[in-house]
């Protein structure tokens, strides 16, 4: 129950800090967008109010040349749609209200000079509307004799641009919402999706040690007990109780055999065992390990028959090679009778090369065939154990073969048995 609630903390963690992180990247976002965009709209305006300032600061140069203009010369600038300029006298008067008319007069009558604001871009409200300003003084020789030496207040009004830029905000506020809402759910599918490995894992693990206790528990239960028996007959000599020692000897080596088992999966887990692939004839690696077979099949009363190709060789770790082989064959060995028989076939193409193991015992049932190499998986348990099978063997059969880039898979033998066939690349990667 603590680790489920481990998991579930540890998932809740996941979510949050992905849910933070999703929304604080598209607030982030949001706001440069923003912040661009309302930027190039006020600079289109500034540069606007620059031109004008220019045009007013820097009269024509040949006009400048001439001095002072005749009165009733009068050189304007057109000032750009919604621009318009106010000029004040040294006292703070506006003068141009004829150039303005009676309209604009009316919005821009009440304006106050304020000279401190002298070239400096700012935004003035008013109850008429919201205009981009710039307040410069105009040289006493200006072309335009109604700006000389007066104070010039250039105003373009930003009604239509504060109305799309209020526009963008709310629809930017409620993209963020929306996208607000998805990472909502895509935290939650992330983290989900992130902890499925950790919860398989943690299982896993959990059924390992469970069942790696249950076959550690047996042998040592049948030693305790042959042992406890043996200290109640003290007067017993080896010959009366032989039956008792063999039974523990078989034991302490089916507990032998499950130690290295479970080391070897341990060791596989962790990622420390390394394979040395060696290019090598399948008669020198697989013909010692398959003599010592034959001797078995005979004593068994079992027909073995081997079949290697001349000159064939592939790259493969040696020792692992020999260890699948022994696996498949002691299987094979287990799970048949006197008068079946056995059969190992090398092939090999020119991409690849098989190692099939077969036999003529009871076949395996088609819902068994994909689990018979998951960890302590056996068909049937009771005869495993009388055979001192401990269903990790086909589990590190898969493993030796994933190692070397292949794969192993069981099928059918007509009318009854059972085929290994592993099949592995010539020239596998190195890991």
């Amino acid at each position: 129950m603590n680790a489920e609630k481990g998991i579930k903390h540890q998932q809740r963690r996941l979510f949050i800090g992905q849910l933070l992180s999703f929304a604080g990247l598209f607030v982030v976002l949001g706001i440069i967008v923003f912040f661009l965009y309302e930027r190039s709209i006020y600079q289109d305006i500034d540069h606007t109010l620059e031109q004008q300032q220019a045009m007013i600061l820097n009269p024509n140069e040949e006009t400048t040349k001439l001095g002072p203009q005749q009165p009733g010369t009068r050189v304007t600038h057109p000032a750009p749609f919604r621009t318009n300029m106010v000029v004040f006298n040294q006292k703070g008067r506006i003068i141009n209200q004829a150039m303005l008319g009676e309209r604009f007069y009316a919005y821009f009558k009440n304006l106050k000079l304020d000279r401190s604001a002298q070239n400096k871009l700012q935004t003035l409200t008013t109850s008429t509307g919201t205009f981009r300003t710039l307040l410069i003084k105009a040289p006493k020789y200006s072309a335009d004799p109604q700006y000389a030496g007066h104070y010039v207040l250039i105003l373009q009004n930003t009604d239509a641009q504060e109305a799309a830029i209020r526009s963008f905000r709310q629809v930017l506020i409620v993209t963020i919402i929306l996208f607000w809402a998805l990472a909502l759910g895509l935290s939650y599918w992330l983290s989900t999706r992130a902890m499925r490995p950790i919860v398989r894992s943690w299982q896993r693990q959990q059924d390992f040690v469970a069942d790696a206790a249950h076959e550690l528990r047996a042998p040592l239960a049948v030693i305790q007990s042959k042992q406890e028996a043996l200290l109640t007959k003290p007067q017993a000599t080896i010959i009366d109780e032989s039956e008792a020692i063999a039974t523990s000897l078989g034991e302490t080596k089916r507990l032998r055999q499950l130690t290295d088992d479970l080391l070897t999966i341990a060791k596989a887990d962790s990622n420390t065992i390394e394979i040395e692939l060696v290019d090598q004839p399948f008669e020198k690696a697989f013909e010692p390990q398959l003599s010592s077979y034959q001797d078995i099949a005979v004593s068994q009363q079992k027909s073995f028959t081997t079949t290697l190709p001349k000159a064939g060789h592939a790259l493969f770790d040696t020792a692992r090679m020999k260890q699948l082989l022994v696996i498949l064959l002691d299987n094979a060995f287990k799970y048949t009778q006197a008068g079946d028989s056995i059969w190992v076939e090398v092939t090999q193409t020119p991409r690849d090369w098989q190692l099939q193991v077969g036999n003529s015992g009871p076949s395996i049932a088609d819902a068994d065939k994909a689990r018979v190499f998951e960890r302590f998986y056996r068909e049937d348990a009771s005869r495993s154990r009388q055979t001192g099978g401990s269903g990790l063997g086909l589990a590190i059969a898969r493993w030796i073969v994933t190692m070397h880039h292949g794969h192993i898979e069981v099928k059918d033998v007509h009318p009854h048995g059972a085929l290994f066939i592993a099949t592995f690349p010539n020239k596998p990667r190195m890991r």
